[in-house]
């Protein structure tokens, strides 16, 4: 095995951009999904339906917790319809209007953000909580 010393000046270039990431946002390294904040939820649209959330039978074979956010998404639109993702997809600079427009494509079939935030909100919506107890519990866990 080769000499692995290093001195401390090819240490410290080398180490710029983790100790630079660092100094900015420390907790994005423990949580990469972590958004920055400022987090904005969407206003939900009034009358929004389910129209186009894709079907259990478009989606074909998933896992459980894939169809269950879909399922989730069919069952309360007008929720998911006012909430940003904890992906990072919606708002100013993303691609997705909300929550439900993510169930509207196939992202949530391999995307661990939009799994993770359904199964934290199943719950709070099956125990009738508000759209703003919602909010604040996505914007603790993710804002």
């Amino acid at each position: 095995m080769g000499n692995l010393a290093i001195d401390r000046r090819s240490f410290l270039r080398s180490s710029g951009g983790l100790l630079a990431l660092l100094a900015f946002d420390p907790k994005r390294l423990v949580n990469p999904h972590r958004h920055h904040a400022g987090f904005e939820h969407p206003d939900p649209r009034p009358g929004i339906t389910a129209e186009h959330v894709l079907t259990a039978e478009a989606l074909g074979e998933r896992r459980e917790k894939v169809l269950a956010g879909y399922e989730l998404s069919r069952a309360h639109p007008e929720i998911l319809d006012g909430l940003a993702c904890a992906c990072g997809c919606t708002g100013k600079n993303g691609n997705h209007r909300s929550f439900l427009s993510c169930f509207e494509s196939m992202q949530p079939t391999g995307c661990y953000g939009c799994l993770e935030q359904a199964q934290l909100i199943a719950p709070m919506i099956k125990d009738g909580k508000t759209l703003a107890e919602i909010r604040a519990a996505i914007d603790k866990k993710w804002g």
